[in-house]
């Protein structure tokens, strides 16, 4: 056991190590966005959305209830509720219940027991961040290796690796979305699994029980394991235990009746406007530009159709090309969601780590323009441009 530790030490070490010698001068700007994180969440309370006090609200509601939250509008726990919208000074979810898995209730109901809370829970957030960020180092480096090219990363994938931390700020440390942790449930799977098979399928089980859609990555480690039946059999019986034991508290109230029909319905528990620009009902150039990367995502999937004329070598094909499922399979499902804010769109930061180098390089620009054009829409299809401006002002 000693051994594995010290090898394990050992790997951590050199691989921070790696980190930082990859960096160069950018060092400085890493702690310098890391200072951000910090000072940010120290001095800003958010200014557009109300997830964070409510989360923070239900984590406290949680020692006086129990898991009786889950059957329980923010009314019944506290008749004086007054969170409301930043944005519009609605309310906020006055009539539904609490809408997170369980291990989320949990994380908040610890966080509350914190010095600062308000503060010390962004800080928590922002170091997932970090940790994200020598995932994503790592990962790039790794499938970098795979596909036999010794270099060390580009300048493309570093500042790929330091955007994230960058872009995560007014994510984490200002509006305190707990966004950090999904992605580190969506990087954990598959930075485990070469390594340790049945840790990635726990991993994946916890997650669930933080966000369903971290599921997402289950299909593409059953395709990286579709020749060894006892792998996937283990690692599905390992998913399915984690899920049913953290589930036992939700069998005890509506929940899952209760989030299916929340799904997509925001505007009647909130009074908020259904805001996902990246929906095709949608005319903007953010759902334009997501539907092409819907379709070329599709198109690289399936491109050992148009490269091979024998269908067994075909569809072997499809299948090694497990790594486009994550990607095709999100961007479907924010196609459907009817409110998708720009803080999911950070999820696309673990599902193109996994995509070859080449791929990567140019769905990351895709992404980063369709991101960009995405934030203005979003922002017209809410507040308006004259609302938020004028919170600067």
């Amino acid at each position: 056991m000693s051994i594995k530790l010290s090898k394990l030490r050992n790997q951590g070490k050199s691989h921070f190590e790696s980190f930082f010698q990859n960096l160069g001068p950018l060092k400085y700007l890493f702690f310098t966005v890391i200072i951000a994180h910090l000072v940010i969440s120290l001095l800003f309370l958010p200014v557009f959305t109300s997830d964070f006090e409510r989360n923070l609200f239900y984590g406290r509601a949680f020692w006086e209830h129990g898991f009786e939250v889950y059957d329980m509008t923010p009314i019944d726990i506290d008749g004086n509720y007054s969170i409301g919208d930043p944005t519009s000074g609605i309310l906020s979810y006055p009539n539904t219940t609490y809408d997170y898995p369980t291990l989320q209730l949990l994380f908040w109901a610890g966080v509350v027991l914190l010095p600062f809370p308000e503060i010390s829970a962004r800080w928590i957030l922002s170091i997932f961040d970090i940790f994200n960020t020598l995932l994503i180092f790592g990962l790039l480096k790794r499938f970098r290796a795979s596909e036999d090219d010794s270099d060390p990363l580009g300048m493309f994938e570093t500042g790929f690796t330091l955007s994230y931390l960058l872009f995560a700020i007014p994510f984490s440390a200002v509006e305190g979305q707990s966004t950090s942790i999904t992605i580190f449930f969506f990087l954990i799977p598959i930075a485990l699994h070469s390594r340790n098979y049945q840790s990635s399928y726990l991993s994946i089980g916890l997650g669930f029980h933080w966000k369903y859609v971290t599921l997402l990555i289950l299909p593409y480690l059953f395709l990286k394991d579709i020749r060894s039946r006892k792998r996937v059999g283990t690692g599905l019986l390992i998913l399915c235990g984690v899920v049913i034991l953290l589930s036992f508290p939700l069998l005890w109230s509506q929940f899952i009746l209760a989030y299916f029909s929340f799904f997509g319905k925001l505007e009647h528990y909130s009074g908020q406007i259904p805001s996902n620009p990246l929906l095709l009902s949608k005319i903007y150039i953010s759902s334009i530009l997501s539907t092409i990367i819907l379709i070329l995502g599709l198109f690289y999937w399936i491109k050992p159709i148009s490269e091979d004329r024998k269908l067994t070598i075909d569809i072997r094909g499809i299948v090694q090309r497990g790594y486009w499922i994550p990607l095709i399979l999100l961007l479907s499902f924010l196609k459907i969601y009817s409110t998708a804010f720009p803080w999911y769109w950070m999820w696309f930061y673990s599902l193109i780590v996994i995509l070859p180098s080449d791929e990567r390089r140019l769905f990351t620009k895709l992404f980063a323009v369709t991101f960009a054009f995405g934030l203005v829409d979003f922002v017209h299809m809410t507040v308006g441009f004259e609302t938020f401006f004028g919170f600067f002002v």
